[in-house]
C-alpha cells in the first residue's frame, strides 16, 4: 500500500508546514534518543563498574533526566499539534469539497456519497494527518539517526540493524497488498449503506404508506451486515500485521543482542558502547512498529483521500470567471437558446426578453422545458448554442456566485431546515423583508411559530411550499424566480399567493406554473412545448 498521496500537499493548503514540522520533531526526537541511550549507558557503567559517586555521574544523571523530561514534552506538544492542525486543514477540506459539490453540476454526486465523503472520509483523513503522517515522517528519519550514530560506534552491529531493518517494511508492504482491496471494498459498502439508509429516510413515509417498511429494514440489514463484515476483513489484516511485524522487530534486536554478547566476552567492543547500542536497537524498529500500529488508519486515509481528491476534481456546472455581477439588474434577452442535460435538448432556438418589474409566466406541460429555463437564469446549466445576455452583457462573463446574489428562488421541490420556521425564512443578507412580511405575503403567517423537522417533518407539502416562498421573498433580490408556487395550495390561498405577487412592484417574477390564474394575470405569457424525446424537468 502506498504510504502517501501526493495530492494532498499540492491540493490540502497547510499540509507541507505540517509535513516540515513534523520532519522536524521526528529529527529533534531522534536526537533525543540517541542523547538518552548514550547517557544511560554512561551512568551504568560509570557508577556501577567504574565505582565513581554520585557526585560523579550527577551531570549525566541530570542531563539523562533532562533528555527524557525534553522527550516526553516534545511527544505531548507535537500530539497535541497534530491534532489541532489537522482538525484545522481538514475543515478547510470538507468546506472545498462542499463548495465543489455544490458547484457541480447537479445530481453528478449522490446524496449518499457526498454525506458519506464530507462526513466518515474527512473524519478518517483527519486521523491519517494527525496520527499516520507523523508516525511516517519519525518511520522515515529516525532509524537512518539511529543507524549512523552506531555504525561510528560499532560498525558490526550496525550491518545487523541495516540488514533486518528492511524485514519490517518488507512484511508491511505483503500484507498492504491484500488489504488494499479490502478497504477499498469496505469504503465502498459504506458508501452503499448510507446512500441506502439517506433514500429510506427520505421515503419512510411512502414505504410506510404501501406496507414496505419491513422490506426496507431487512435490506439495510444486509447492507450493514456487508458493512460489518468488510470492517472486521480489515481489522482481522491490520492486527495480524501488527504481530507479524512486532515479531520481525524482535528477532532483529535479539540478533543485535547476541552479536553484542559475543563480543564483549571476546573484548571486540567496550561495555558503554554495547549498552548504548543494545537501548537503541528497539527504538531502531520503534517508529516501524508503530507505524504498523497506525496502518489502519493510512488505509483508511488513503482510500478517503482518494474520494475527494476526486471530488475536488469535479468541473464546475458553469465557469466562474472574475467579472462580478452587474452593477444593477436590468433587461435580460434570451436569444435563440438551446440547452439540455447529458441527452437531447430540452429547449431548443427559444428568444424571449425579460424586462425589470416585469411579469413572466412560463406554462406547458411537464417535460417543456420550464425548469430548465429557471436553471439557465440561475446558471445551473449553461446553453449549447445561443445567448443570454444581461444589458447587451453576456451574462456567462458574470461570476455565476455573484449573480445569484440578484436572484431569489423557490424550488420545484423545496428544502427547509430543521428548526422554527421564523429561522428559515429569515434572509441572510441585510436588506431583505422581515420573516413576519415574508409569511404574510406568502400565507404562511400563521406558520411562524411551528418548527421544522429533518427533511420538513411537522409541514404538509403545501405549508412547505408556503415557507419556502416567504424564504424566497425574504430575500433582497431583485429578480424572482418561482416554481410552482401555488402548487398544493388550496383554492383560497393560492389567490392570496397569486395576489401578493402581482402586487410587487419592486421584483421582476419569472414564474413557472400551471395555474391559469396565475398565467392571465402575467404582463408576458411564454407557452413551452415538451421536447419530442419528452425529457422531464
Amino acid at each position: 500500500m502506498r504510504a502517501f498521496d501526493p495530492w494532498l500537499p499540492r491540493d490540502v493548503p497547510g499540509v507541507r508546514r505540517f509535513l516540515a514540522a513534523a520532519g522536524a520533531v521526528a529529527a529533534c526526537s531522534a536526537a533525543l534518543t540517541i542523547a538518552q541511550a548514550a547517557l544511560f549507558s554512561h551512568v551504568v557503567v560509570a557508577g556501577f563498574l567504574g565505582g565513581r559517586d554520585v557526585r560523579d555521574v550527577l551531570p549525566a544523571l541530570l542531563g539523562f533526566a533532562a533528555v527524557g523530561a525534553a522527550r516526553a514534552a516534545l511527544g505531548w506538544t507535537s500530539e497535541t499539534g497534530a491534532r489541532t492542525a489537522a482538525s484545522r486543514m481538514v475543515r478547510e477540506l470538507r468546506g472545498r469539497v462542499l463548495r465543489r459539490i455544490v458547484r457541480a453540476r447537479p445530481g453528478s454526486v449522490p446524496s449518499g456519497e457526498a454525506v458519506t465523503a464530507t462526513t466518515d472520509g474527512v473524519e478518517a483523513l483527519e486521523t491519517y494527518v494527525a496520527r499516520f503522517l507523523p508516525q511516517l515522517m519519525t518511520a522515515a528519519l529516525a532509524p537512518p539517526a539511529i543507524l549512523a550514530w552506531v555504525a561510528f560506534r560499532d560498525v558490526a552491529s550496525a550491518l545487523v540493524m541495516a540488514g533486518t531493518l528492511p524485514l519490517v517494511p518488507l512484511f508491511g508492504a505483503l500484507i498492504g497488498r491484500s488489504t488494499r482491496a479490502r478497504t477499498r471494498e469496505r469504503w465502498r459498502a459504506l458508501a452503499l449503506m448510507s446512500g441506502h439508509f439517506l433514500d429510506v429516510v427520505n421515503g419512510l413515509t411512502t414505504l410506510r404508506a404501501h406496507r414496505r417498511g419491513r422490506a426496507q429494514a431487512s435490506a439495510i440489514a444486509a447492507t450493514s451486515d456487508r458493512y460489518r463484515r468488510e470492517t472486521m476483513r480489515v481489522l482481522r489484516t491490520a492486527f495480524l500485521s501488527a504481530f507479524v511485524l512486532e515479531l520481525a522487530a524482535t528477532l532483529g534486536t535479539a540478533l543485535v543482542a547476541v552479536g553484542i554478547g559475543l563480543r564483549l566476552t571476546t573484548g571486540a567492543i567496550g561495555l558503554e558502547a554495547g549498552l548504548a547500542i543494545l537501548v537503541l536497537a528497539p527504538e531502531l524498529y520503534g517508529p516501524l512498529r508503530g507505524l504498523a500500529a497506525e496502518f489502519h488508519a493510512g488505509a483508511d486515509g488513503l482510500t478517503a483521500s482518494r474520494r475527494l481528491c476526486a471530488l475536488l476534481a469535479l468541473p464546475p456546472a458553469v465557469p466562474a470567471p472574475a467579472r462580478p455581477r452587474p452593477a444593477a439588474f436590468g433587461t435580460v434577452r434570451l436569444v435563440d437558446v438551446t440547452a439540455g442535460y447529458d441527452g437531447p435538448p430540452v429547449l431548443t432556438g427559444m428568444s424571449m426578453e425579460i424586462r425589470p418589474g416585469g411579469r413572466t409566466a412560463l406554462v406547458g406541460d411537464s417535460g417543456a422545458g420550464k425548469s430548465t429555463l429557471l436553471a439557465l437564469l440561475l446558471r445551473f446549466v449553461e446553453p449549447s448554442s445561443g445567448l443570454i445576455t444581461v444589458d447587451g452583457t453576456d451574462l456567462a462573463a458574470f461570476d455565476p456566485d455573484e449573480w445569484r446574489r440578484l436572484v431569489a428562488w423557490l424550488p420545484q421541490r423545496p428544502r427547509l431546515r430543521p428548526g422554527p420556521v421564523a429561522e428559515a425564512i429569515a434572509p441572510a443578507e441585510p436588506g431583505g423583508l422581515s420573516p413576519e412580511a415574508a409569511a404574510e405575503l406568502a400565507g404562511a403567517a400563521g406558520l411562524l411559530n411551528r418548527t421544522v423537522g429533518e427533511a420538513g417533518a411537522g409541514l404538509s407539502a403545501g405549508e412547505i411550499r408556503r415557507v419556502a416562498l416567504a424564504r424566497a421573498l425574504a430575500r433582497p433580490a431583485p429578480l424572482l424566480l418561482l416554481d410552482e408556487p401555488t402548487a398544493h395550495l388550496d383554492p383560497t390561498t393560492a389567490q392570496h399567493v397569486t395576489d401578493a405577487l402581482l402586487a410587487l412592484s419592486d421584483r421582476t417574477l419569472v414564474i413557472a406554473t400551471h395555474d391559469p390564474r396565475l398565467a392571465e394575470a402575467a404582463d408576458q405569457l411564454i407557452a413551452l412545448t415538451p421536447a419530442p424525446t419528452g425529457a422531464l424537468t
